[in-house]
């Protein structure tokens, strides 16, 4: 009787061997599969860092990587939090370091809330609205409507080319639009507009600039629509609906999506040193408004941003987006100001349809003259 007891408590202690060895070998996989995760992301990320100082001319396809920061960036915390409940502590040590360094960027892309904030009322005389605006054509009958419920000082506008609504606004506005000009990117202002003209070595759709008279100072607003990426609708949908996992030409597809992206970027980054050295010989307090069709992790952000500041970083909270589609994570319409000019207040409105991108609107302070 004894022995059948011993031979019954060694079987149950072999299947819990058994058993014991199969789970350990399945974390152990896991292991190695986290592993070639982790090596992947620290390369993904150093791209990533790197590639905003070098032009895409030079870094090519790798300029694309910055356009999944965010992802890269919470994939490397998750990675990081893996490895100390795994209690391997070189390997967690390696990817926190990773984080740490991310943390200097983050605020392009979140800002925490360190205060809570409620509805705030303005006296919008006391401030300056700036509202920057991709409005894809401008068609929409209500657009006039919406630009003045919110009845910005300086309205930046991309793509407006319907001729009804553009008349609208104006009469309205002062503005930078010439007799027959059609190209869609114009400034409106309520203030009086001194001097204006394009950027030389830019077209008029993508640059131009105007000088206006705020009391007893002059301050310089630059409207920017850089060069596309080119994206087609049907790339979007192939992407955001996942009809690569079932396109036997998917392979084609995105290589046909990588090619026109890098291009577009070698195109802006020529574009961005143009506008950056415009912005270095501004003699005038400056603001930066438009479409950058680009992130804040890119060479473009990067070339254009040296000298401003972006308004985002200053006063927006959490994370956002100005452009309606791959999932919410493009940020970029961009509003950037001279150092001297306090930001009150920022805000992407996500609520109106009028375009695939969301206006972005500021309240600002001249120090000098308000």
């Amino acid at each position: 009787m004894a022995e059948y007891y011993s031979n019954s408590i060694s079987r149950k202690r072999r299947r819990q061997r058994k058993s014991y060895s199969g789970k350990e070998f399945a974390l152990i996989l896991l292991d190695v599969v986290v592993l070639i995760m982790m090596l992947g992301l620290i390369s993904a990320s150093v791209i990533a860092i790197i590639c905003q100082y070098i032009s895409p001319v030079k870094s090519g396809v790798l300029s694309i990587v910055a356009l999944g920061a965010p992802i890269i960036y919470l994939l490397d915390i998750v990675v990081m939090f893996y490895w100390v409940v795994r209690w391997r502590w070189y390997r967690a040590v390696a990817m926190m370091a990773v984080v740490v360094v991310g943390m200097f960027y983050l605020p392009r892309y979140y800002k925490f809330e360190l205060d809570r904030k409620y509805d705030t009322s303005y006296v919008e005389r006391r401030f300056t609205k700036v509202m920057t605006y991709n409005v894809l054509e401008g068609k929409d009958e209500e657009l006039p409507a919406y630009i003045a419920q919110n009845n910005p000082d300086i309205l930046c506008l991309q793509e407006m080319v319907d001729l009804a609504n553009l008349e609208v606004l104006c009469d309205k506005y002062n503005t930078t639009k010439q007799d027959g000009d059609g190209v869609g990117n114009q400034i409106f202002t309520r203030y009086r507009i001194i001097r204006s003209g394009e950027i030389n070595g830019l077209h008029r759709r993508n640059g131009v600039w105007a000088d206006l008279r705020v009391k007893e100072d002059t301050i310089r607003v630059v409207a920017l629509h850089l060069q596309s990426t080119s994206i087609r609708p049907e790339d979007t949908r192939f992407i955001e609906r996942h009809k690569y996992l079932v396109d036997s030409e998917r392979e084609e597809r995105f290589r046909s999506i990588a090619s026109r992206l890098v291009e577009n970027n070698r195109k802006r980054a020529e574009q961005a040193e143009v506008v950056a050295q415009f912005l270095a010989t501004s003699p005038h307090t400056t603001i930066v408004c438009g479409d950058f069709n680009d992130v804040p992790l890119s060479y473009t952000y990067n070339t254009i941003s040296n000298g401003v500041e972006d308004t985002f970083s200053k006063m927006a909270t959490g994370f956002t987006y100005t452009y309606n589609t791959l999932y919410g994570l493009l940020r970029i319409d961009n509003i950037l100001v001279s150092p001297s000019v306090e930001v009150v207040s920022y805000e992407v409105d996500n609520t109106v349809q009028f375009s695939d991108h969301f206006p972005v609107i500021v309240r600002v302070k001249f120090n000098k003259t308000l």
